[in-house]
């Protein structure tokens, strides 16, 4: 798994209204935090949030997000991480749309 520094850049910069992002480094990826919070991750070029709230997981699932899986080697059913969802292409290409998914996912914004 990995991510390119280009894609992050592009992500990063669709959520600069929102503050300074740190990142780290995460199983291949990048993680995202602001103001001390995870935001998510970044993994194989696919931008995932860290969504808590039932009616907002539903409502990204409604848009084709999806939970973020990866495949061990020691099991043949793949590994769900059910917090982690992708945001949608048509939402992270809307500058806006990104940032108040943002803002909701942190908790700053209601649904």
């Amino acid at each position: 798994m990995s991510t390119s520094a280009e894609y992050t850049d592009y992500v990063l910069d669709q959520l600069s209204s929102l503050g300074v992002i740190h990142t780290s480094k995460m199983f291949g990826g990048v993680l995202l935090i602001i103001y001390g919070t995870q935001l998510g991750v970044i993994i194989e070029d696919i931008l995932y949030f860290k969504v808590t709230a039932p009616e907002l997981q539903t409502k990204l699932q409604t848009q084709g997000s999806q939970q973020f899986t990866y495949t061990r080697k020691d099991k043949e059913e793949p590994v769900v991480i059910k917090n982690w969802w992708s945001v949608p292409e048509e939402i992270l290409e809307d500058r806006d749309k990104v940032v108040d998914l943002a803002n909701i996912t942190l908790g700053r914004e209601d649904l």
